[in-house]
C-alpha cells in the first residue's frame, strides 16, 4: 500500500482527504493564495541551488525576475484569499522572502548539494509504502541535512515543532544513502530563522506513522470519514467537494430565481423562520411565567386556575455546593467520594474510541456495548466571501 506523507498528515484534520490518500490523488479543485505564494517560493530556491549545481550563481535580480514570470505563468482565476489583503500583497512577501534567504545565504556554499525536489520513496514496513518530497538533500563534514521551505506566518517554538515530517525524510535518507548521521532543518523564511534538530535515531516516527495509517485503513473499511470542521477549512483547495461546505458552491453557482427553488435553501429558510418564532414564543413563555409566580407569592397560592386549565407552582429550596474542587476534596479524605461520584459516559465512549483505555477492558465493554445513532440540528448565520 502507497501512502502520501501530505495526505497521512492531513487526515485527522480533514477526514476527506483520505480519500486521495494514495500518490495519485485528485487535483485540487481551487489553490488558496497561501499555497500558490509558496509553490513560487519554492521553485525560485530549487532554481537558485540548481543553477549552483552547474556553477553559475544567480544574481538576486535573476530570482526576483523568475519568481515574478512564474508568478504571472500560474496564476489563474481559481487562486483565493480568505484574509483581507490583496494578491499583489501575498506576491510582495514572496519577493521579501527571496530577498532576506538570498542576503542570508549567499554565497552558498553551506553544504554539497545532494538532491533538490527529491522524490522518496521506501517502506515503512512489508505493508506500507511511504511516497514524497524533499526540498532540498545537502551533506556537510559527513553529516546529511534534509532542508524544508516554509512560508507560513506562524514561528513554532521547539515544543510546538512538529518533526513527523522530516523525521520520515531522515529515515528515507538512511534507505536511499545508508546516512548516519542526518540533521533536520526547518527554514521559516517569513522570519528569516532557521530551526535544526539532530535526532540519533528517527525510528519513533514510523509507529506514529503507521498507527495513522490504520486509523486510514480501518476509517475505509467502516465507510466512517465525517468531516471536522476547524479554522482551517477557509484555506481548503476541496471545499467544493466537501460535505460541509459542497451545497453553498452548489447554489453560488446558481442563478437566482433558480437558488430560491433549491429544496435545500428553501427548507432552510423555512426551518430559520419556525426558529425565530419559537424563540419569540419562549421570550412569551418565560414572561407568563414569571408573572404567574409572582402572582402566587402576593395572593399566597399554589395552583392557578384558568378556564378547563391550571398551573400548579411549588415552592422549595435545593442545596448547593459554591465550590466543587473543596466538596470533592472533603468527600475523597472522609472516603466518600466513590459513594457520590458519578459515570461520565461520555468520556469513557471518547476514551473508548481513541484506545485510551486497556485493550482487555475494551473487549470487556464491547460485550455490553452498543452504537446509536445521534442527529442534532444546529442554526446560524453564514458568512459569504464578498
Amino acid at each position: 500500500m502507497i501512502y502520501s506523507y501530505s495526505a497521512i498528515s492531513t487526515f485527522e484534520n480533514c477526514p476527506l482527504k483520505f480519500k486521495f490518500a494514495y500518490v495519485d490523488k485528485i487535483k485540487p479543485l481551487r489553490k488558496n493564495i497561501e499555497s500558490f505564494m509558496g509553490s513560487r517560493v519554492h521553485e525560485t530556491l530549487e532554481k537558485l541551488y540548481r543553477d549552483k549545481l552547474f556553477a553559475k550563481i544567480d544574481s538576486l535580480q535573476e530570482l526576483i525576475s523568475f519568481y515574478n514570470e512564474r508568478w504571472k505563468k500560474e496564476m489563474h482565476g481559481n487562486v483565493f484569499v480568505v484574509k483581507g489583503y490583496e494578491i499583489e500583497n501575498y506576491r510582495k512577501m514572496g519577493e521579501m522572502y527571496i530577498r532576506d534567504y538570498y542576503n542570508t545565504y549567499k554565497p552558498f556554499d553551506e553544504g554539497k548539494i545532494i538532491a533538490l525536489e527529491k522524490r522518496i520513496f521506501f517502506p515503512l514496513n512489508e505493508k506500507y509504502w511511504i511516497n514524497g518530497i524533499i526540498d532540498r538533500i545537502a551533506e556537510k563534514d559527513g553529516i546529511y541535512e534534509v532542508h524544508d521551505y516554509k512560508t507560513s506566518l506562524y514561528f513554532p517554538s521547539l515544543n510546538e515543532l512538529d518533526e513527523t515530517q522530516l523525521a520520515i525524510y531522515a529515515i528515507a535518507l538512511q534507505n536511499l544513502y545508508g546516512a548516519e548521521e542526518i540533521e533536520l532543518v526547518w527554514h521559516y523564511l517569513a522570519f528569516n530563522k532557521e530551526i535544526r534538530i539532530r535526532r540519533k535515531s528517527y525510528e519513533y516516527v514510523k509507529e506514529e506513522i503507521i498507527n495513522k495509517i490504520e486509523k486510514i485503513e480501518n476509517a475505509k473499511k467502516e465507510g466512517k470519514f465525517p468531516a471536522k470542521e476547524s479554522a482551517l477549512c477557509e484555506y481548503c483547495e476541496y471545499q467544493p467537494i466537501c460535505p460541509l461546505f459542497k451545497h453553498r458552491y452548489k447554489i453560488d453557482e446558481m442563478k437566482a430565481e433558480e437558488v430560491a427553488e433549491e429544496d435545500g435553501f428553501s427548507l432552510v429558510n423555512k426551518y430559520w423562520e419556525i426558529e425565530r418564532k419559537m424563540e419569540e414564543l419562549e421570550t412569551m413563555k418565560e414572561e407568563l411565567r414569571k408573572k404567574l409566580i409572582d402572582y402566587a407569592r402576593k395572593n399566597e397560592v399554589e395552583h392557578i386556575y384558568g378556564g378547563d386549565k391550571l398551573v400548579k407552582i411549588k415552592f422549595y429550596r435545593n442545596l448547593h455546593f459554591k465550590d466543587d474542587k473543596i466538596v470533592e476534596s472533603i468527600l475523597k479524605k472522609e472516603g466518600l467520594y466513590e459513594k457520590f461520584s458519578r459515570l461520565d459516559f461520555i468520556a469513557l465512549s471518547k476514551a473508548f474510541e481513541k484506545d485510551a483505555i486497556p485493550r482487555y477492558i475494551k473487549e470487556k465493554l464491547k460485550e455490553i456495548m452498543e452504537e446509536r445513532e445521534v442527529i442534532r440540528l444546529y442554526l446560524k448565520e453564514v458568512k459569504r466571501e464578498e
